[in-house]
């Protein structure tokens, strides 16, 4: 279990991470109307162009692996309220590196999400069906 802890801690971090550096680099192209369908060349030239937005991006593949493997041995029921860290990783990085008014009802928010991975963590058991085979199985029975 401190194996899936670990991994889904550093998958919420990577996703974190990823989210801030797509924000900090489609921020600096400004105010623009992307949902006209004339400007979505310009959307994909801006994105592969910005190492900042490249760079968010390869942070969400890692969050995507990772996670990925955090599912091979962990139940889904598990895994995903989990990742829910990664809002908590959020509003410090938009704080501290985005410089955003995180205000007093986020992070409110914010203690919630982490009273409730708290909960999740209490109950101790990341598999209940050892495989695919075996979920199958267990749905058959039902």
């Amino acid at each position: 279990m401190p194996k899936t802890f670990l991994v889904v801690a550093v998958a919420a971090l990577s996703a974190s991470v990823g989210e801030t550096l797509l924000a900090y680099g489609m921020r600096s192209f400004g105010d623009r109307d992307w949902s006209r369908p004339s400007q979505w060349l310009e959307l994909v030239l801006v994105v592969v162009r910005n190492r900042h937005v490249m760079l968010g991006v390869l942070f969400l593949a890692g969050f995507f692996f990772l996670y990925l493997a955090a599912l091979s041995w962990a139940d889904v029921s598990f895994v995903t309220p989990l990742t829910s860290l990664s809002f908590v990783f959020g509003a410090i990085l938009a704080k501290v590196a985005l410089g955003e008014d995180v205000g007093r009802w986020r992070w409110i928010g914010v203690a919630v999400i982490v009273l409730g991975i708290s909960l999740f963590a209490l109950d101790g058991r990341p598999r209940t069906i050892g495989t695919a085979a075996g979920a199958a199985a267990e749905v058959e029975r039902r």
